[in-house]
């Protein structure tokens, strides 16, 4: 055996079996018409379809038959059927010894199979390196070392030779990525690195935990904290070039390790693995800090302005009475005024017949003491902020080196000056630059009054928008890295298109799309003018320049709820922890849950999901652990860092949504083609109140949102968290690209947050078909081409055209922004919402705007058309709803208020709520199903048409709370529980 194991034994059994189902049969086990020439020439049946199962046998899975080795019906069937043989032949075969060695010499001179040696084996572990150093999975380099073996016609030596390969080569790959990662540091780098592992002053923490903290509530001590951590790193002096021959696999899996190994545990590593873990944690830890001080900048200014905003709100709301009555007085004096012109009278007269001139006095004087400041007066807002503009705006210069696109030159020149004002000059420049400055603030400054304070604000005001943009962007990091340089790089680009077609279902040039979608939009707009004019939309009515769209109408019949209720009677009650591990009976999911290093899932199922259980109920480890009784909680907090990461939950929750889409019942929810996606917002703990933010529409205190995608199955298939102030639109995209599930999405639906002209452009380019529920849609105005002549009811709905100039220009970017998204080079969130945050300035975003434009108007044709179009849309954003409902029923502890103020570890809760969500939506679709065909038996069979309304969202007859204990139910293979009486096998799906 090898000297670490790699393989599960699930795993081991599966890689050499005998191939059963259909699929793999008729392509591995087809025999050829040579191949029956040289089968025939054997004397005997049994002869015949014993040489002929080895010779398939060899060619999949790879391997020799064992003597006596019992051979399965099917494939044995799938040859007999082949060769005209009965199955039952088969006994005879090998009986005389010798017979068996003849046929593989025989196999081995025609079919050219050769046996495993020494030399190979050297060959074949030089070949497997270079994958090991894309993958630190043993089952898929052992899958593609098989595949290796039957390509080359190598018969497989067996299972223990594979494994012991694998594991060589991941200790190989380990070995070689660490010197590539070592090799070139220096003796004072060296010992940099190993001092990161020692107490950081003052404190007893390590370095390394240090530098790793959260960034905290955004504030100039908190930004001054990561800076210093910054300096830190920085002091070690490590290129960023050194990561990047190192393939991002094995990058991600060497930083996860570093931020869950501790100081003591990489003390106790070999020197050259220990420095490798620090070098990647300390590269990924510098990109990460650079993100974190430009975001803490974002809300520091941003703050600015908002106390400004909310002062001049509250000032308004304390005067609005007084000011109410000026504009009265201003009313009456006017109207006076303008009935004496008219009546050729004395105006003066007719003031003071509305107000004497002592009282007018008075109220002017009065009207001047309530006028304000512009709330976005730079020269006002330098002088109230100045102390944290002096010490974070210097500051924040001097950290970073900055980078600009041609137009932003003369801002660049300014960043450079404010650095020089950092560094000890103390005066302005005479020729300082101040073409940067906003339009609307310049005739607030002019160069005789401007002194340090105007010009450090207008500088770091600015420079906020443009990284927000990507105009300007800092070098080391990952989120503000310039627009280019997170496309595909134009080269590559250029040859991918001459390959061959690009994985984007869009015309190649401009005018084709173009084209298309000006003849699609000309027909759609005439069939809605002549439904316009003849008044049948149905619930939608076009008049006086307004589009009036209808509620719609409840389609649930009175009846549904009383007949769907015996089926959800029938369900066993059941503790949330024996429907995890009936479900895991099921499909295995825990064994997705492996460990970093090794690969290989935990040898006690029920341990890893009462880990998942403590994040998805909210519970934590040490309540959990005294809940359960099976793990302490410490034994929770190791399962958590090395066995729960992002990936794993992916992987797992993955094979459940596949598992209930195959279902028989979830087929009559939906055609699995169609999915939602909607924010949950859960309020934080005080001291997570710093990673939150406040949205307004959503109460008084700091939330985060776990945004989720759900498929029109009622299967959540994707997570993440977001800020409960950030875009949902964003993230639209991200969650049906990257759910690792097999689905063929093809709809999308969100509500009005997900909503956006970016969105509409991206899901089109990338072959979705979005469909969300704009909120008030009567007063979006439709955008048509310059050429096109609307009727005269649809002309008071139209707005500017679209600007055909604009697509074309930026034709080929449009397509590279989606080609990159679409293969994974950068995230549509990412591109979002740089491309969202200053449109005006960006040729890329406005043409994409105009696209959107162009979908969301053949959208909105659609959604006065059909009907149907506006039910399914609700029918969807429905089920994401009821979503919602039962996860907050799981997540009750600690009022559902998270403590986490780590990203990680909100993701972690987020990732298992979805996870233990989907086990509930299978384990019930399952047992429904069951129920449903229990009652046919009994002749009291639910009526087709109510099926349609039938939900696998409830939770009654779950027990989500009290204790969490592991019971081992005795359920023989193939059977469900009862229900209300004994199931028999047919009822099982």
């Amino acid at each position: 055996m090898p000297r670490r194991s790699v393989l599960t034994e699930a795993q081991r059994l599966a890689l050499l079996a005998l191939p059963e189902n259909e699929a793999d049969l008729v392509r591995y086990w087809t025999l050829t018409p040579d191949d029956l020439r040289v089968i025939v020439s054997r004397r005997r049946a049994h002869n015949r379809l014993g040489f002929a199962i080895q010779l398939c046998a060899l060619r999949h899975p790879g391997r020799l038959l064992r003597p006596g080795e019992l051979i399965p019906q099917i494939p044995l069937a799938f040859i007999g059927d082949q060769l005209g043989i009965e199955p039952d032949a088969l006994a005879d075969y090998a009986v005389r010894g010798p017979t068996r060695y003849e046929q593989l010499d025989t196999l081995r001179g025609t079919f050219g199979f050769q046996q495993f040696c020494r030399p190979l084996q050297i060959e074949l572990q030089a070949w497997l390196l270079p994958a090991a150093l894309t993958s630190s999975s043993g089952i898929v380099l052992a899958r593609m070392l098989l595949g290796e073996f039957r390509r080359r016609r190598i018969v497989v030596p067996g299972i223990t030779q594979i494994e012991r390969m694998v594991g060589k080569a991941l200790l190989d790959a380990e070995r070689y990525v660490c010197e590539l990662l070592t090799r070139h540091l220096t003796a004072s780098q060296r010992d940099r690195l190993d001092g990161l592992l020692q107490p950081h002053s003052g404190s007893h923490i390590s370095s390394l935990t240090w530098v790793r903290q959260p960034p905290g509530q955004p504030g100039r001590r908190a930004f001054a904290a990561i800076l210093d951590r910054l300096s830190l790193l920085r002091a070690i002096d490590l290129d960023s070039g050194l990561v990047d021959t190192i393939h991002p696999e094995r990058l991600r899996r060497l930083c996860q390790e570093g931020a869950r190994l501790t100081a003591q545990h990489l003390t106790s590593l070999n020197p050259a693995r220990r420095r490798a873990v620090l070098v990647a944690t300390a590269i990924e830890t510098q990109m990460t800090l650079t993100d974190d001080a430009v975001l803490m900048f974002e809300r520091l200014f941003g703050q600015l302005f908002r106390r400004a905003e909310r002062r001049e709100e509250a000032a308004l709301k304390r005067d609005r009475r007084t000011i109410n009555a000026k504009i009265r007085l201003l009313a009456e004096i006017g109207d006076a005024v303008l009935s004496a012109r008219a009546d050729d009278a004395d105006p003066y007269a007719a003031i003071e017949g509305v107000i004497g001139w002592d009282a007018l006095t008075r109220e002017v004087a009065e009207a001047r003491r309530l006028v304000r400041p512009d709330p976005l007066d730079p020269v006002a807002l330098s002088r109230e902020n100045a102390p944290i503009l002096r010490q974070i705006g210097p500051a924040f210069v001097a950290a970073f080196t900055f980078g600009a696109v041609p137009a932003c030159a003369p801002l660049a020149q300014a960043v450079e000056t404010l650095r020089g004002l950092a560094v000890g000059r103390h005066r302005l420049p005479a020729d300082v630059p101040l073409g940067f400055v906003r339009t609307s603030w310049r005739k607030r400054i002019d160069r005789a009054g401007l002194d340090r304070r105007i010009f450090v604000f207008c500088v770091l005001a600015e420079l906020r928008d443009r990284l927000r943009a990507g105009d300007m962007w800092v070098e080391g990091s990952r989120r503000y890295r310039a627009v280019e340089h997170q496309l595909i790089p134009k080269p590559v680009f250029s040859a991918m298109r001459e390959a061959g077609p690009l994985p984007i279902a869009v015309a190649d040039t401009a005018a084709v799309w173009l084209a298309e979608r000006k003849a699609l939009l000309t027909r759609r707009l005439a069939e809605i003018e002549v439904k316009a004019s003849t008044d049948t939309l149905e619930d939608v009515r076009i008049a006086e320049g307004r589009l009036r769209i209808s509620p719609l109408r409840a389609v649930t019949p009175d009846e549904a709820e009383d007949a769907l209720a015996p089926l959800y009677a029938r369900l066993p009650a059941i503790r949330i922890t024996d429907l995890l591990a009936d479900v895991d009976r099921w499909t295995g999911f825990a064994d997705c849950f492996t460990h970093l290093t090794t690969g290989r899932s935990h040898d006690d199922p029920r341990a890893i999901l009462t880990a998942v259980l403590a994040d998805a109920t909210n519970l934590g480890h040490a309540r959990m652990a005294e809940a359960c009784g099976l793990v302490t909680r410490r034994q929770l907090g190791w399962l958590s860092a090395w066995h729960l990461r992002e990936d794993s939950y992916g992987a797992a929750l993955a094979r459940l949504v596949e598992a209930q889409h195959r279902l028989p019942l979830a087929a009559l929810f939906g055609d699995g083609t169609a999915s939602s996606s909607d924010g949950q917002h859960f309020p934080l703990d005080r001291r997570a109140q710093a990673t939150g933010a406040v949205n307004p529409h959503k109460g008084s205190e700091p939330t985060i949102s776990f945004y989720t995608h759900v498929s029109d199955r009622y299967a959540p298939f994707h997570s993440t968290v977001i800020s409960a102030g950030a875009s949902e639109a964003a993230h639209v995209l991200d969650g049906l690209l990257h759910h690792g599930a097999d689905l063929a999405i093809e709809r999308h639906h969100t509500d009005g947050g997900g909503v956006s002209d970016h969105v509409f452009a991206l899901c089109h380019l990338l072959g979705f078909r979005f469909a969300p529920r704009i909120p008030n849609i009567g007063n979006r105005r439709l955008h048509l081409f310059s050429d096109m002549k609307p009727g005269s009811t649809v002309v008071p709905l139209v707005a500017q055209p679209i600007d055909e100039r604009l697509i074309s220009e930026h034709w080929d970017d449009v397509i590279r922004l989606a080609t990159s998204i679409r293969t994974g080079v950068t995230s549509a969130s990412l591109m979002l919402e740089r491309l969202g945050s200053y449109p005006r300035a960006n040729g890329l975003a406005l043409a994409l705007r105009e696209m959107g434009r162009v979908e969301r108007t053949l959208f909105t044709l659609d959604w006065i058309e059909l009907p149907e179009e506006r039910r399914r849309a609700t029918r969807e954003l429905n089920k994401g709803e009821a979503q919602n409902a039962l996860k907050r029923a799981i997540f009750f502890h600690r009022t559902g208020r998270i403590r986490d103020h780590g990203l990680q570890a909100q993701g972690h809760r987020a990732s298992a709520l979805n996870l233990v969500a989907s086990a509930v939506v299978l384990w019930n679709t399952t047992y429904l199903g069951a129920a449903m065909r229990h009652l046919e038996h009994q002749g009291r069979s639910v009526p087709p048409g109510l099926l349609q309304h039938l939900s696998p969202l409830g939770w009654q007859h779950i027990n989500l709370t009290g204790d969490y204990l592991w019971t081992d139910a005795d359920i023989p293979e193939g059977k469900l529980r009862p229900l209300r009486q004994a199931i028999t096998i047919t009822d099982n799906p």
